[in-house]
């Protein structure tokens, strides 16, 4: 996975230059069609070149910082003291094709909170990671700064979001706007007013009282008859019940005994039915598409199975290899699957026996891919592996 570095020491390097557009003359008017095509062709490229950089790859990559300079070409994967600081969320083009800064979002937590900040892309060196050996491609984007340079850094804003100074007018021309009436004659109309309410619920709530004194003693002396009318008559319904419960419980003690029989043998014949079926629908190894060959996993090195996408049995791509976890030293006893989550993050490391792995790589010797006979939600489901 690449990663974007940022450290203490202003580095500028020519990474610009991986990002501008070639540029071509037109062919004359009266040029050969020969000549013609071989100029057009020159506007076009037809591979990557292994230091090339694409901007669906640079965009999401994760930024770090470190308060110590970065002199170093290359380094061996992620330092110590390297911190996550954000990732970039966007690329700044110019008219004539070049790259003049990259957005990346600091701060917040999964999305809510963050800022975004623009940074030159002169300021950028391209680092290689020897921890990919063999691989010139992968590398750190370097750059300089410390942590709190960047949670100080000014937020970017994109044209025409400035504020509406009309939505910002100050207070005391608001207050200004309003106007002063006399409230005198006001005030004392609802003093008065107030006066007259407070007498009126005094009167209302003595009222009250004497009724609720009233109508309570007589639902006393009711509640207290009906009480005693349904003690007699659930104590008489307690007696029946528990005839009737006796009768039953034996009735059912009976019943249950003989389905219980009925079930036991029923369920013995369905297991074995069922072991059956399970030996006859043993998912097989899957077919091979057009063009690659089944191998063993035991035939294949730990190298080119570390990083492999991970398919179900419908061909659909579930996550990848990330780790194989070996028996006696020599033997893949299990490989660790990454299932789920975006760009790296969420990810759930499950733990899955080799034997369940089903191998099949590219006639050529090319792309690996690997097949289990599980969804995406199966893998979910299972327990998270801990690194020992």
């Amino acid at each position: 996975m690449k990663r974007l570095l940022m450290t203490t020491a202003m580095i500028a390097v020519g990474a610009t230059g991986a990002f501008a557009q070639t540029q071509t003359e037109a062919p004359a008017a009266d040029a050969k069609p020969a000549e013609m095509q071989a100029s057009t062709n020159s506007s076009f490229r037809t591979e990557a070149g292994p230091m090339e950089v694409q901007a669906s790859d640079f965009i999401g990559m994760r930024v770090y910082t470190a308060e110590n300079a970065t002199d170093a070409d290359s380094y061996a994967g992620i330092q110590d003291n390297w911190e996550d600081i954000g990732e970039i969320n966007d690329v700044i083009l110019s008219r004539d094709g070049a790259v003049e800064a990259v957005l990346v979002d600091i701060g917040g937590f999964l999305g809510i909170g963050e800022r975004q900040v623009a940074v030159n892309m002169d300021a950028i060196k391209f680092v290689s990671d020897d921890a990919t050996e063999g691989d010139d491609s992968d590398y750190f984007l370097v750059m300089n700064g410390t942590k709190e340079s960047f949670e100080n850094a000014p937020e970017y804003q994109m044209s025409g979001m400035a504020a509406d100074p009309a939505m910002t007018a100050p207070a005391d021309q608001t207050a200004a706007m309003t106007t002063e009436e006399p409230v005198e004659a006001e005030a004392e109309q609802m003093a008065e007013n107030t006066e007259q309410s407070v007498e009126n619920a005094a009167e209302s709530t003595e009222q009250m009282a004497e009724n609720a004194a009233e109508s309570t003693e007589q639902m006393a002396e009711n509640a207290a008859e009906s009480t005693e009318q349904m003690a007699e008559n659930a104590a008489e319904n307690v007696d029946q019940a528990a005839d009737n419960a006796a009768a039953e419980i034996d009735q059912t003690a009976e019943a249950a005994e003989t389905e219980i029989e009925q079930t036991a043998d029923a369920a013995e014949a369905q297991t074995d039915e069922a072991v059956a079926n399970a030996d006859a629908a043993a998912p097989t190894m899957t077919e091979p598409r057009e063009g690659f060959e089944v191998v063993k996993v035991d035939a294949i090195t730990s190298e080119e199975l570390t990083g492999a996408r991970v398919y179900d049995a419908k061909q659909n791509w579930i996550g990848e290899i990330s780790e194989l976890l070996m028996a006696d030293g020599a033997t893949v006893d299990k490989a660790v699957i990454d299932v789920g989550g975006f760009l790296g993050i969420g990810e759930k490391p499950v733990a899955v026996n080799a034997d369940e792995l089903d191998v099949e790589r590219a006639v050529d010797g090319g792309d690996i891919r690997i097949h289990v006979n599980k969804t995406k939600e199966e893998l979910e489901a299972m327990a998270t592996y801990e690194k020992q």
